[in-house]
C-alpha cells in the first residue's frame, strides 16, 4: 500500500492507494496516524479511492485509526470508497462508525473548514 499526504488547510488527506492488508505497510500508516495525532492534527480523512481490497487487517487499522483520533479529540473521515470496500464496511456496519463522504470535498466541507 502506498500513502501519499497531503493538506487542504488544516485537514490531513491521506491518499491509499494498493492494498490493505495485514504487513508492514500497515503497520507504518498505524505509526504516521499516531504521529499526526501526536503532533496536534485532528482532522484526518482517507480517501479510499484506489484501494480494492482490504482484508481484516486492514480493517483493523481503519478502526484503530478512528478511535486514536476520537481519544485526541480529532475525527477520521472516509472519502471515495470504492464499491469492493464499500460494500464490505456495510457487511461489518462500519457504515455506522465511519463518515463515509462521496467526494474529497465533502468530506473536507464536512469538517466546517
Amino acid at each position: 500500500m502506498k500513502v501519499r499526504e497531503l493538506k487542504h488547510g488544516d485537514v490531513t488527506v491521506l491518499e491509499l492507494s494498493g492494498r490493505m492488508a495485514e504487513g508492514r505497510d500497515t503497520d507504518a500508516l498505524s505509526e504516521r496516524i499516531n504521529k499526526l495525532a501526536d503532533n496536534g492534527s485532528r482532522k484526518i480523512i482517507f480517501d479510499l479511492s484506489k484501494v480494492h481490497w482490504i482484508d481484516s487487517s486492514g480493517l483493523g487499522l481503519l478502526i484503530r485509526a478512528y478511535t486514536r483520533m476520537q481519544k485526541v479529540g480529532g475525527d477520521l473521515k472516509l472519502a471515495r470508497v470504492t464499491r469492493s470496500v464499500s460494500s464490505l464496511l456495510q457487511m461489518t456496519k462500519l457504515t455506522t462508525v465511519f463518515a463515509v463522504h462521496d467526494t474529497l470535498e465533502g468530506a473536507i466541507e464536512a469538517f466546517g473548514t
